[in-house]
């Protein structure tokens, strides 16, 4: 049968088509003139050969079939055959991005494909990417079979990672560690980063032996956990009470509940392994957090008690709902066995019995376990003589010139002033201010939520007016910064002071630093100059003299030695005028006379 009019005019139709999408995607290589031209001919044939007509069909997967295909029909130059293939699609994508249909599609968005890097809609988010050694933390799978909030989560973290970091070693580790993380959360099923288990964590670590060789390498992979949960209970919509890692950050609390010299970062509940004891210390410190108003210091305090109550309940497998007078005995003699002094096991009491409060009110439990005040001890308070000698001061000071200009100043302070290590690194430029002929600073106390107001050294008040405008510190800028701008933190400074003693082998490598003791030096030279003491409570901001005579060093000795001293004299003894039947202002002095 002769073939019809049709048979014999759609071939010629189909060639027609495909010549005017070859025409076209010709057209749209020619316009990229970054790209190498024969390495661009190169391409076009593939992009023919394999029935693509336009660049928007260009993406990862075809990349790989292109690497494939020039593997097999070329020696050598495969870079730069790769190199041209990623050239066009760059250069396709910021034409696409300069109209507002274009943006919409190739927007750099969480889609469950995969998704290459270097194509990204930021042209210098891209560029950054080129030369990176590592081409394997380019690519990321979204299409794999696994729960889709895990995916979004691997999304949302990678997008922090390209924000944070520019090119360097950190960036390439952080970026590896997630690659990690995401395949073995992928493999295990887990949907949920915030939510791993210390289980789960240790399964991660092991993971990590296997596939990394070198223990440093694992080191340098293992921090993307913590950063992980980090960006993500940070930067989530609503404040996920559920993590099993709460970052204080994301609380946005009072600053007079925070001490921004301290070192208070997150707090976990990831030793807890009885999911639902959990689930009570979390809606605890939600409470706590939320609506009590204590400071971040005793908040702290008081989720460390009822976790370590909460530990103990883990290993003996009891609800917390159940607890019984028995169990509250058992676990007071555990702590009283561990040997805290009867402050701390006073502070445990009290922390946990507050818990219990608590539980009591949101009817978790219908009463109270046990009684606090059959436990509580009583605390003698014991004096502690930690007076630096005179001679380590000026050692000190000999030598302060190797420190830098931040360190410097920061334990001159302490030195001067005895103030609280909190008070030296939260001081601001406005804290020195001249009264007349005397020099005055402004002390915020954390510790007492008030200010003090002391006189200063006229030499400090210069020292402090020569660095501010060195540093150019504003009024309201802290004048002792961490790398971020903040107030320095109390333990960065210690350990710098610290490292500065050791390397400088003060007091022939004996003297341990520790900032308290500032507080003490001072108060007891002031002491022993004739300074009363109610004037030395005051410079150190105590609340009564009692606390103040803790930091008088060798007070009980000099008490007694004051004593020894006024009864030398015979007409001040005790027994002065006391004699059987001697009468004082016609009164008998002893009873029964």
């Amino acid at each position: 049968m002769p073939m019809s009019l049709l048979q014999r005019i759609e071939p010629q139709e189909e060639w027609t088509e495909i010549r005017e999408h070859q025409k076209q995607l010709s057209r749209q290589l020619e316009e990229c003139c970054e790209a190498d031209k024969t390495a661009v001919n190169k391409l076009k044939k593939f992009l023919w050969d394999s029935g693509i007509y336009d660049i928007s069909e260009m993406d990862y997967p075809l990349r790989e079939q292109y690497q494939g295909y020039l593997s097999e029909h070329l020696k050598g130059q495969l870079n730069r055959y790769m190199t041209a293939y990623d050239r066009v699609k760059q250069h396709w994508i910021q034409e696409q991005m300069k109209t507002l249909p274009g943006k919409q599609k190739c927007q750099w968005r969480f889609e469950e494909k995969i998704l290459f890097i270097p194509y990204h809609s930021d042209a210098e988010i891209a560029k950054e990417f080129d030369s990176v050694r590592n081409r394997g933390n380019m690519v990321w799978d979204f299409s794999r079979n696994c729960p889709q909030t895990l995916k979004r989560q691997v999304f949302q973290i990678l997008n922090a990672i390209i924000a944070q970091y520019d090119k360097g070693r950190k960036r390439e580790h952080r970026l590896s560690g997630l690659q990690h993380l995401y395949d073995f959360c992928a493999r295990q099923r887990i949907a949920d980063l915030e939510k791993l288990e210390g289980l789960e964590i240790e399964r991660f670590t092991a993971y990590l032996n296997h596939v990394v060789e070198s223990d440093s390498r694992k080191n340098q992979l293992l921090p993307i956990l913590n950063y992980s949960r980090k960006e993500l209970f940070l930067n989530s919509r609503e404040i996920n009470w559920e993590a099993n890692i709460w970052y204080l950050e994301r609380m946005n609390l009072p600053q007079d509940r925070v001490n921004p010299s301290g070192c208070f970062e997150s707090i976990s509940f990831l030793e807890i392994t009885i999911k639902e004891n959990r689930r009570y210390l979390q809606e605890y410190m939600k409470y706590v957090l939320g609506i009590t108003g204590t400071a971040v210091s005793t908040s702290i305090g008081k989720h460390n008690s009822v976790r370590k109550f909460m530990e103990w309940l883990d290993t003996e497998e009891r609800r917390v709902c159940d607890s019984t007078s028995e169990w509250l005995e058992q676990y007071f003699k555990y702590l009283q066995d561990k040997g805290n002094t009867a402050k701390t096991f006073n502070d445990n009491v009290t922390h946990i019995h507050q818990f219990f409060r608590f539980l009591l009110a949101r009817n978790y439990i219908d009463r109270m376990p046990f009684r606090p005040e059959y436990y509580q001890k009583k605390i003698i308070r014991k004096h502690h003589d930690r007076s630096v000698s005179m001679d380590v001061c000026m050692e000190i000071l000999g030598k302060l010139h190797l420190l830098p200009d931040q360190t410097r100043c920061m334990y001159l302070h302490l030195w001067c002033l005895g103030l609280r290590v909190s008070e030296v690194c939260t001081l601001k430029g406005d804290a020195y201010y001249l009264q007349g002929q005397d020099a005055w600073i402004q002390v915020y106390q954390i510790k007492m939520k008030n200010y003090k107001r002391v006189p200063i050294p006229d030499a400090l008040y210069q020292i402090m007016q020569v660095y501010i405008k060195k540093y150019h510190i504003k009024n309201d800028e802290y004048l002792f910064k961490n790398q971020k701008g903040g107030a320095c933190h109390s333990a960065t400074f210690r350990h710098q002071m610290m490292k500065f003693c050791e390397e400088n082998r003060i007091d022939g490598g004996k003297y341990l630093f520790q900032s308290h003791d500032y507080r003490h030096t001072l108060a007891t030279y002031l002491f022993d100059t004739g300074v009363s003491l109610q004037s030395i409570r005051d410079l150190l901001g105590h609340g009564y003299d009692e606390m103040t005579q803790q930091y008088v060093d060798y007070m009980p000795k000099k008490i007694a030695g004051a004593s020894e001293e006024y009864f030398k004299d015979k007409g001040n003894s005790l027994a002065a005028g006391i004699t059987k039947g001697e009468k004082h202002g016609g009164q008998n002095l002893l009873p029964g006379t």
